[in-house]
């Protein structure tokens, strides 16, 4: 299964800033199971968790959308 441009962008982001899969889930409030899900675009991304993921990424909410996989848009 090919990468998503979101679980790219997430993986990078994960390494400049020293957060694990598990610290980013506890920010959603989710399991890191479910945010891989979000990530990959089987499960939707609500308007909140995606603020907070932009937020972190340092990016806005546009940048952040432009980067969910097609069919969760």
């Amino acid at each position: 299964m090919a990468k998503t441009q979101l679980e790219k962008a997430l993986e990078h982001f994960k390494v400049d800033s020293g957060m694990t899969s598990g610290d980013i889930a506890d920010a959603l409030g989710v399991t890191r199971v479910t945010l891989w899900s979000k990530v990959r675009g089987q499960t939707p991304i609500n308007i909140k968790q995606a603020k907070t993921l932009a937020d972190m990424m340092g990016i806005t909410l546009e940048e952040f959308y432009a980067l969910v996989p097609q069919a969760e848009k």
